[in-house]
């Protein structure tokens, strides 16, 4: 196995860590700034946007990286600047298309997700969609070339600039109302987004990829459907989800209004958005850098005809997605109320402890939703889009119909119920769909189990930590000794020497698997 895979996976991983620390001193503080309401209205508005961004760039950077790779293989350099050329005239024809969409349905989306308020962040956030359309060319035009350092340096120029500026601005604007206050902080979010395309601009002229090449109507109507054929069927399935959270923007508040007042509902649909949906997808977050990383490594593979390589690259990837999933799942499981108190210091008692059952909940959600991203990027790197899309609506449709149930039945918890349900299922269908197209791989099931059984050896120590009462620094730090035991256990017994060498420091833990 080549050492890039999974080494690449590590350096945007890090990268993905690293802004997700600076993302958690973002919504910490914006969170104690904004208050439950204002984040409500924010996370009302930002599930249209990702309906909007998945719609204008969502499947671009995979669908280019895909093309780019074999374009590599083949030695094709001029149709890979073709490509890119071809990609920014479509993305900026749709990037200016939907931002004056949203501009001008702003009102009237505000309006029916039941809370007026919120049109003023549809307008500050809406000209980050032309920003990213051009961030997705450029992304995937870089990890089709093995080159994940750019990846990983835009998402913490994204972080940092959305940190300064949508604190900066919502701070500013605080003294006239939440609304405003959101309007700054969405508006920093456009302003990241600007910043992060100059930056990966730059990188991209610097490396003499900006060259003048001629581009045909007729060349770029053959590029355009190449983009369309691998795209649009993993535009449809990534739709899925986002599609999803929009309609539970619309569906959640409306109807826990019928048990509260809108202020409260509000409140509790932001408690869920924002705290606890941070917290589940910091880990979740770190399993799709992996399939960032695999999926031109196997396109590669699959124009190579190599099955056995596109065999190791699958196991090693569901195998560390689920390796850093599990942990966070003990943790937020077993803390939920310390890991809230000790983050998010503005909520409320009676807060705290309904966010602490939404997280448990939740966490439950994590490794499912890691096998699920890893098992959909492993299937969109070998041209198989059409099981992803089946298994997402299949899940998705289980979860609006379970949500519509459970919210009328138990509340908001019957959104977090809903969501491990799904994902459940989601999750199972996507395993069988990988197992039909490569043969089921016992290595895969054999050491999962080692996983979850190691992983009791975190759920005792955290499980006596939360017993005796000790305080959350406590807690954190029984976590970070009994994870490096755990991590050290699972990578010694459940990886082959190959993949280890394939990870970081692999060759100093190769000599102390043979010691041991």
């Amino acid at each position: 196995m080549k050492k890039s895979f999974v080494k690449s996976a590590f350096i945007i991983m890090l990268a993905t860590l690293t802004s997700k620390v600076i993302g958690a001193f973002y919504r910490i503080p914006l969170t104690n700034l904004l208050g439950a309401e204002g984040m409500g209205i924010y996370q009302l508005v930002y599930p249209v946007y990702a309906v909007m961004l998945t719609v204008s760039s969502g499947a671009l950077p995979l669908a280019i990286s895909v093309l780019v790779s074999e374009n590599l293989a083949k030695g094709n350099l001029v149709g890979n600047k073709k490509l890119i050329k071809a990609s920014f005239i479509i993305l900026f024809t749709m990037g200016v298309s939907l931002a004056t969409a949203l501009i001008l349905l702003s009102g009237s989306i505000a309006s029916l997700q039941g809370s007026r308020t919120a049109w003023v962040g549809y307008v500050t956030i809406a000209p980050s969609i032309l920003f990213v359309g051009g961030i997705a060319v450029l992304k995937g035009w870089f990890q089709g070339n093995y080159q994940m350092h750019p990846t990983a340096l835009s998402s913490i120029i994204e972080s940092v600039v959305k940190l300064i500026a949508g604190l900066t601005l919502a701070r500013i604007l605080s003294p006239y109302g939440v609304a405003l206050q959101v309007g700054g902080a969405l508006a920093g979010v456009s302003l990241s987004e600007l910043a992060t395309f100059v930056v990966l601009f730059t990188i991209y002229k610097k490396r003499k990829a900006v060259a003048k090449v001629p581009l045909s109507f007729s060349e770029a109507r053959v590029l355009y459907k190449e983009l369309l054929n691998i795209s649009l069927p993993i535009t449809l399935g990534s739709m899925i989800f986002p599609l999803i959270q929009f309609i539970d923007s619309f569906m959640v508040v409306n109807i826990l209004k019928t048990q509260t007042d809108v202020t409260t509902a509000t409140a509790m649909y932001g408690l869920f958005s924002g705290p606890v949906s941070t917290l589940v997808n910091l880990p979740v977050s770190l399993s799709l850098a992996i399939g960032i990383a695999v999926v031109p490594h196997l396109s590669k593979n699959k124009e190579e005809r190599n099955l056995e390589a596109i065999r190791i690259k699958t196991s090693t990837a569901i195998k560390v997605a689920v390796l850093i999933g599990l942990p966070f799942t003990i943790l937020f499981a077993l803390a939920p109320k310390e890991i809230l108190s000790f983050l998010y210091g503005s909520l409320t008692e009676l807060e705290v402890e309904r966010g602490a059952v939404l997280l448990t909940i939740s966490s439950f959600s994590i490794v499912l939703l890691a096998v699920t991203q890893i098992c959909t990027s492993v299937l969109q790197g070998l041209k198989d889009t059409r099981a992803p899309i089946i298994n997402l609506g299949i899940g998705g449709l289980v979860k609006i119909v379970t949500s519509v149930i459970l919210l009328y039945t138990i509340g908001i918890n019957g959104v977090a119920v809903s969501g491990l349900v799904a994902f459940f299922v989601t999750a199972l269908l996507n395993v069988i769909s990988v197992f039909r197209l490569m043969g089921k791989n016992r290595d895969i099931v054999k050491n999962s189990g080692v996983m979850l059984l190691f992983s009791g050896i975190m759920s005792v120590s955290i499980g006596l930590a939360v017993i005796f009462g000790l305080t959350t620094a406590w807690i954190l730090v029984v976590t970070m000794l009994s994870g490096v035991v755990y991590l050290l256990l699972v990578v010694l017994k459940a990886f082959n020497e190959e993949e280890i060498l394939s990870l970081p420091f692999g060759s100093k833990i190769i000599k102390l698997k043979r010691r041991v």
